[in-house]
C-alpha cells in the first residue's frame, strides 16, 4: 500500500461505481486495515466483524491521548501532517499524518471517475487555506492555486493580485474556496480600497469553517456577483462536504468518508431528525491514521433523499456542546443554537460585534466584520431555562422602544427557527428570556475566530 496509486487494488474494475457502492466495498477493507493500529486492536477485539455499528465511537479527547497508537505501522515518510482545530473544548490538536500513497489514491480515483485533468484555457480555482491546520505539500492539481491565509497586509495584496490580474496563460480565477472568517474582512478590505468588483471573474465562492451569516452572505454575493456555497469541512477529513444545489444539504465530495448520525444521549443511529455527526475515513484515501466512528461533536440535521445523489445529506446546526438540545420521545430536540441567534443578529447594525483580528491589526477599518456579541445559556432538566444576552451599541435604558423591538424580534426569530422550542414553550417545558446589555459588558460572548 505504500507505493503510488498503481499499488492500490480497488475492489472493482473499470470506472468506480456509485459513491454509496464504493463506500460499501471499501468499508470492510478499512476495518481490516485499521486493525493494524494498536489502539483499534485493543478496543475492538473481534467486534469489527459484526460491522461498523458494533464498534465504539472515537471521541477527540481519546484520539488525542492515544494518537500515536492510532497510527498504522511505521508509514514513513509522511508527506504532510494536518492539525485539527480546538473547538472540542480541548487545547491539544489531533495531528493527522498523510502519506504519498493516500494522495496518490485520491488522484487515481479522481482520474478514473472524472478523467485526467482539464483542457487548457479554462478558469482557475483558488484555495485560501488556514495555516493552523497545515498547508498541503507538493504541487496542487492542474488549474488550482493555493495560498496560505494570514492576517497580514501582504496576504490581502497577494489575493488582490490573484483575483484581479490574469495569471499564466491569461487565465483568470473563476472559483474560490476560503474560510468565512477570512472572506468577510477580505471583502471589506477590497471595498475600502475602492476596487471595482465588476472586474472579477469569480462566479462561485465556497466557504469553510462556520457558516456565513445571512447578511454578510447577501453582501458578498451582491459585491462579488458570485454564488456563495457552504462547505462543511474538518481538517481531520480528506474531503469536504459542499452544499448540494439539488437538495440543499451537504454531501462529501468523494466516497472517502462514511457518515452516521447518532443520538447524542444514547449514541444510537438515527434515521431522521438531529444528531451528532460521526465519520469513518476510508482506505485507501486515508491510510496512516484511519479514524473509525470519529465523534465530530457537530450537531447536524439529516436531510431527505437527494434526487441527484441518491443519498441523504446533512446540514450543520452547530457544535453540540454549544447548542441547547434535549432528549424527546421522537428523538433529540434542538431548542436553540448560536447559529440561530447569529442569523438574526447578523443584519442588525445596533448590535455590538467582537473586534475581528483584521480590525485589531488595523488592516480593515469597518467595525462590522466581526461576529455579533451575545451569550447563549441554558439550565434545568425537566424545565429548561434559555437565556440570550445581546450586547448592543446603545444604552437599552435610554432607548427602551428600540430595545424592546430587538428583544421581540430575536424571540420571534428563535421560535420560527426551532419547532422544538415552540413546542417546549407551549407545553411549559422551557422558558426563553432575551436581554440586552450595554456596550462592553458581556464577559463570555460567542466567538469563532
Amino acid at each position: 500500500m505504500e507505493g503510488g496509486a498503481s499499488s492500490v487494488r480497488w475492489p472493482w474494475t473499470g470506472a468506480p461505481p456509485a459513491d454509496t457502492e464504493v463506500r460499501r466495498r471499501l468499508l470492510r477493507l478499512t476495518l481490516a486495515h485499521a486493525l493494524e493500529a494498536p489502539f483499534y486492536r485493543r478496543a475492538w477485539g473481534t467486534r469489527w466483524r459484526k460491522g461498523l455499528a458494533a464498534l465504539p465511537v472515537l471521541t477527540k479527547d481519546v484520539a488525542v491521548a492515544y494518537q500515536h497508537d492510532l497510527l498504522v505501522g511505521a508509514r514513513a515518510p509522511f508527506v504532510g501532517v494536518v492539525s485539527s482545530g480546538t473547538q472540542h473544548g480541548d487545547r491539544t490538536p489531533l495531528h493527522v499524518p498523510e502519506t504519498e500513497a493516500e494522495r496518490a489514491a485520491v488522484a487515481d480515483f479522481v482520474a478514473a471517475r472524472f478523467g485526467d485533468g482539464e483542457t487548457s484555457g479554462g478558469g482557475l480555482h483558488l484555495e485560501v487555506l488556514s495555516m493552523q491546520h497545515g498547508f498541503p505539500e507538493g504541487p496542487p492539481p492542474p488549474g488550482v492555486l493555493r495560498v496560505p491565509w494570514a492576517f497580514s497586509a501582504n496576504t490581502f495584496h497577494v489575493l488582490e493580485a490573484l483575483l484581479f490580474q490574469p495569471q499564466r496563460g491569461r487565465r483568470r480565477v473563476e472559483s474560490l474556496v476560503i474560510g468565512a472568517a477570512a472572506l468577510v474582512p477580505l471583502t471589506a478590505w477590497l471595498y475600502e480600497q475602492g476596487r471595482d468588483f465588476s472586474r472579477l471573474r469569480v462566479r462561485a465562492i465556497g466557504t469553510t469553517g462556520f457558516r456565513l451569516g445571512p447578511h454578510w452572505r447577501a453582501r458578498v454575493e451582491a459585491l462579488w456577483g458570485a454564488r456563495v456555497y457552504d462547505n462543511f469541512s474538518l481538517s481531520e477529513l480528506p474531503v469536504a462536504a459542499p452544499s448540494c444545489e439539488a437538495c440543499g444539504f451537504h454531501h462529501f465530495e468523494l466516497p472517502a468518508v462514511v457518515s452516521e448520525i447518532l443520538d447524542p444521549f444514547t449514541r444510537r443511529p438515527l434515521s431522521r431528525g438531529v444528531g451528532v455527526l460521526v465519520v469513518t475515513t476510508l482506505w485507501p484515501f486515508v491510510q496512516a491514521m484511519p479514524l473509525v466512528r470519529y465523534w465530530t461533536g457537530d450537531l447536524v440535521a439529516l436531510g431527505p433523499r437527494c434526487p441527484q445523489r441518491a443519498e441523504r445529506g446533512f446540514r450543520f446546526l452547530g457544535r453540540h456542546s454549544q447548542c441547547a438540545v434535549v432528549p424527546g420521545p421522537d428523538g433529540p430536540q434542538l431548542l436553540a443554537s448560536p447559529q440561530d441567534v447569529e442569523a438574526f443578529l447578523d443584519g442588525r447594525p445596533e448590535v455590538s460585534r467582537l473586534p475581528h483580528p483584521a480590525v485589531q491589526l488595523g488592516l480593515v477599518k469597518s467595525c462590522d466584520v466581526g461576529v455579533p456579541r451575545f451569550e447563549l445559556e441554558w439550565e434545568g432538566a425537566r424545565r429548561l431555562r434559555l437565556t440570550v444576552r445581546v450586547e448592543v451599541r446603545f444604552d437599552p435604558g435610554v432607548f427602551p422602544a428600540q430595545a424592546h423591538a430587538l428583544e421581540a424580534g430575536l424571540t420571534d426569530a428563535l421560535q420560527r427557527a426551532s419547532p422544538g422550542l415552540r413546542r417546549a414553550l407551549r407545553q411549559g417545558r422551557a422558558t426563553l428570556r432575551v436581554a440586552l446589555a450595554r456596550p462592553n459588558t458581556l464577559t463570555r460572548p460567542w466567538s469563532k475566530f
